[in-house]
């Protein structure tokens, strides 16, 4: 007498314990028996084999309560998944097997193939197979299980097409795929300021694909294959560089990116030139002309003190000659410098050149004579005629 039920293989490296007995049937989708499809038992610890028989039945023998997982194989009928029990009792299984099935996509454009296309397959919000087109446009699947699916194609520049479509069998399917661009629209602000404010002149780049400069309210427009990865970049003179990694989609884009200045210091000195021993009043600011407070200052390479809450500071200069400062805030450095100071008993020149600051002119007096200019000159030779007349008489 023929049997109808195949033999469970031997168990490898089987647990200690009790076992249970799995009758597992496999049928097509019609709930047709399917006959030789080998099946690949596994649990933690073990495995075993076994081959269906003319009725689609096969016993298997299994730790009682382990977590089971069943793959099918067969040269007609294939399973993307496996079977899985979670605990394993005495219990008839029934896995479903399908149709062994594949597609040919072929992607296209106006002007022919596309190549290097992205394929998406997908089965109940699952992927399936994913790959690209070849230089002629054709993408073909493995081997798929005979069902309705959904069809994913998209390339940078195109707009991505989906649809769904049924396997069942080796198919070919054609894809046309269309070319088109969309607006990235950029503003860029400086955030130093409430409200911020708009940044005029600002490059802004779409990495690959093109730019703009900002007009006066800081916008910019830039036109960009859509379905696109790309860098925006923007820079402006005395400004932080932003780069950011961007998607364009299949619609306009709107960005806002915040500009903000280079971190800078600028020292101003009251004066250039001091007596020695006096303080030299010093004026820091930032990139804003904001006081840079708290920032370290030095005088020759010597640590002299620190800005206040106004960004000033009086710095005293006792030896005479010539002396270079400048101040640090954040590891940001400033301008340096220079002042020269005086000892206090220097030549004549030198202390004409420097007038105190407070000294003040002292007017010159100035003394006249009788009631209009040049009448002492004209007495002078009046009375000289007449000496003159009198000596001529005698």
């Amino acid at each position: 007498m023929l049997s109808l039920v195949a033999p469970a293989g031997v168990a490898v490296a089987q647990s200690d314990g009790e076992t249970v007995t799995l009758t597992v049937t496999v049928r097509d989708k019609a709930g047709n028996p399917i006959s030789d499809a080998d099946l690949d038992v596994t649990w933690d610890g073990g495995s075993t084999t076994a081959t269906t028989a003319a009725n689609g039945k096969a016993f298997v023998d299994v730790p009682e309560g382990a977590a089971v997982t069943i793959e099918v194989t067969h040269p007609r009928y294939v399973r993307n998944s496996p079977y899985r029990i979670d605990e394993a009792t005495e219990d008839d299984i029934t896995v479903d097997v399908f149709r062994k099935s594949s597609v040919r996509l072929e992607v296209s454009d106006d002007d022919g193939p596309v190549a290097n296309a992205s394929v998406l397959i997908e089965r109940g919000g699952l992927d399936v197979e994913t790959g690209t087109t070849g230089p002629n446009g054709v993408f073909e699947s493995g081997v798929l299980q005979a069902g309705s699916y959904s069809i994913t194609i998209s390339k940078d520049g195109y707009y991505t097409r989906r649809k769904p479509l049924d396997i069942d069998g080796e198919i070919t399917n054609r894809v046309a795929l269309r070319r088109g661009s969309t607006t990235v629209d950029v503003r860029v602000t400086d955030p130093h300021f409430d409200p911020e404010r708009p940044i005029t002149g600002a490059n802004v780049t779409l990495v690959g694909v093109g730019g703009n400069r900002t007009d006066r309210g800081g916008n910019a427009s830039v036109t960009a294959p859509v379905n696109t990865e790309t860098t925006l970049r923007v820079t402006r003179d005395g400004y932080r560089t932003v780069e950011r990694d961007l998607t364009v989609g299949e619609t306009a884009t709107t960005v806002s990116v915040g500009l903000s200045r280079t971190p800078s210091i600028t020292l101003a000195a009251a004066n250039e030139r001091i007596v020695a021993g006096e303080r030299l009043v010093l004026t820091a600011t930032d990139a804003y002309g904001d006081p840079a407070t708290n920032a370290t200052i030095y005088l020759d390479g010597e640590r002299a003190g620190t800005t206040d809450g106004e960004g000033e500071a009086a710095v005293r200069i006792d030896d005479p000659g010539d002396h270079t400062l400048y101040v640090t805030r954040n590891g940001v450095r400033s301008n340096e410098v220079s002042v020269e100071a005086i000892s206090a008993d220097g030549d004549a020149a030198t202390a004409t050149a420097m007038p105190s600051p407070t000294a003040t002119p002292t007017p010159t007096a100035t003394t006249t004579t009788g009631t209009s200019p040049g009448f002492g000159v004209i007495l002078a030779v009046l009375a000289t005629l007449l000496f003159a007349a009198r000596f001529v008489r005698r």
